[in-house]
């Protein structure tokens, strides 16, 4: 049987990843009591996250499991090398990849080189490179690496080789992080899920039946296995929000411009309606500040002239007294999960309780959401301005199958079609005074921040994902948000409602999805908004919110 090309290009891929993997410990010699070549449980648990105690050298074990920003102090105070952080970090990353497949390439020859100079130079100079001096970090298959094979979650075009770095990798190497694995993505860019005939699925460590989320699925999962405490990844409709919230973890989606995504590789270039974000992913919350801090103090806007030019605001919340917080359970269109409906109340009578944090006082105000039946359709017909007509070439110029949420997506989806130039003008017109509309309707409410679901559900079974209200909306009117967990599904508590009778054909979908048993002990979280620009005070408001509800 004649091997069709996309299969000739997935062999190629895969075969990349695989061989990197095996390089992990010519240059990186493991420890003597590492297992992570050792054969796993069969058959393996749903939950993985445990693996790595099992399967990690005690003190590569210690080192991952360490919060990054203290990691980065004893890097920089010369209590840990960057070699033997790289070296843990690399093994955990080949543990991650053989349980829930989140890798498309290990770096072992640049992790390495790099790990050697920041030893040496600190060394030799007495002080750290720069903040993010060793501290490994991943990145989302789609962005440049010089010398490195790039994609875009299909096969065509999966050979190409970058000719230059991201302009975010370069800010980040040049303040000490290295990089050491390159993460999944699904076919297209365009899934809340980590599935690509590329690479095959991305499970969710927590529980492998379920997504990992997407766009940025091996960020978010690679997270979740503490295989890795800090990651960039991308978010035109939720692609860092989602996995980073179905593992557990932050994810910050900052106001287009803010941060510089030059570099990436994605479809459909010259189409604007609707840009996308680059940022961070990390085990902490103060992780995720640093990373946006650091890259925004490079001024980026000064090689790329697409950013926005506004400096890093060191104090967003100077001579506040009260910071309004919305709160938002439900968007009227798709009701959420009852964990989440739980994750909403806790949150909420936590603030309550707190009252103030630091001297300021914490308002909450009830939010009612600006029509999102309205958000989807504006947003979603921008998606693909030719009617997917560019993504779907690509696939059919290789016998690429079209993937079941692809499908859904763009054939399924009524409000995807090739537009005229009127056509287009009239929907950026629309898009333009929804925004108005929307900035309107938030100040009615006299509210700093919103708390708010990410989705209808945490992480769903894998190619359920088909509701992006939660999250795309936010795209639309260009507010950053930034997630952070709440709790998990405990199958006792969270029960069916079964009382309850769906509005739509949406609702009624998500509402069956729901067994309790199918998601337990799946991580929840909810997502902090703010006002467009306002991005320092979202995750300054983020402090705030985490102080009160972790008393």
């Amino acid at each position: 049987m004649v091997q069709e090309k996309w299969q000739t290009l997935a062999e190629a891929a895969q075969k990349l990843r695989d061989d990197s993997a095996k390089q992990v410990d010519d240059y990186f010699p493991p420890r003597q009591g590492s297992k992570h070549w050792n054969p796993l449980p069969d058959p393996l648990p749903n939950n993985v996250t445990g693996l790595l105690k099992q399967y990690l050298d005690p003190a590569d074990f210690d080192i991952v499991e360490t919060d990054p920003i203290e990691l980065l102090d004893n890097l920089a105070r010369r209590q840990i090398s960057a070699m033997e952080v790289a070296g843990a970090y690399i093994r955990a990353a080949i543990i991650a990849q053989r349980t829930i497949n989140c890798v498309t390439e290990f770096l072992p020859e640049i992790a390495y080189e790099r790990a050697k100079y920041l030893d040496e130079y600190i060394a030799e100079h007495g002080r750290p490179v720069g903040p993010f001096h060793g501290l490994p970090i991943s990145i989302k298959a789609m962005m440049s690496l010089k010398g490195k094979r790039i994609n875009t979650g299909v096969t065509h075009g999966s050979d190409r080789i970058a000719e230059e770095d991201a302009q975010i990798v370069r800010i980040l190497r040049d303040n000490g992080a290295n990089f050491y694995v390159r993460t999944t993505q699904p076919q297209i860019l365009m899934h809340i899920e980590g599935d690509s005939f590329i690479n095959g699925v991305t499970q969710n460590p927590f529980n492998r039946t379920l997504t990992s989320g997407g766009s940025s699925a091996g960020e978010g999962a690679i997270l979740g296995m503490h295989a890795s405490s800090l990651g960039v990844g991308t978010d035109i409709g939720g692609s860092i929000r989602w996995p980073a919230i179905a593992q557990g973890q932050y994810g910050f989606r900052p106001t287009t411009n803010r941060l510089p995504i030059g570099g990436g590789e994605h479809f459909m270039y010259g189409a604007e309606a609707i840009p996308a974000s680059i940022g961070p992913m990390a085990r902490t919350l103060e992780a995720a500040i640093l990373f946006s801090r650091v890259v925004i103090e490079s001024e980026p806007w000064k090689e790329d002239p697409h950013l926005s030019g506004i400096p890093w605001n060191k104090d967003p919340l100077k001579g506040r007294k009260t910071l309004r917080i919305g709160i938002m359970s439900d968007d009227g269109v798709v009701r959420p999960h009852p964990p989440v409906l739980r994750a909403v109340r806790e949150v909420a009578n936590r603030i309550k309780k707190a009252g103030s944090v630091d001297g300021i006082d914490l308002e909450l105000v009830d939010y009612k959401p600006y029509e999102p039946e309205q958000a989807w359709e504006i947003i979603s017909s921008l998606y693909f301005e030719d009617g997917g007509k560019e993504v779907l070439g690509l696939l059919e110029e290789t016998g690429e199958p079209v993937a079941e949420l692809t499908k859904w997506l763009i054939h399924d989806n009524p409000n995807v079609r090739e537009l005229t130039i009127s056509e287009l003008w009239k929907l950026n017109d629309r898009k333009a005074q929804y925004k108005l509309d929307h900035v309107k309707h938030w100040n009615s409410h006299n509210i700093d921040v919103l708390i708010c679901p990410v989705g209808p559900g945490g992480a769903a079974p894998h190619n359920h994902s088909k509701y992006w209200g939660y999250t795309a909306h936010w795209n639309l009117v260009d507010y950053p948000s930034v997630t952070f967990p709440v709790t998990s599904v405990d199958s006792k508590v969270d029960v069916v409602d079964e009382s309850y009778i769906p509005r739509n054909d949406k609702d009624k979908f998500n509402h069956e999805l729901y067994h309790p048993d199918r998601f337990e002990h799946a991580p929840i979280g909810l997502q902090l908004v703010a006002l467009r620009s306002h991005d320092e005070l979202v995750l300054e408001a983020m402090k705030l919110v985490e102080r009160a509800i972790r008393a």
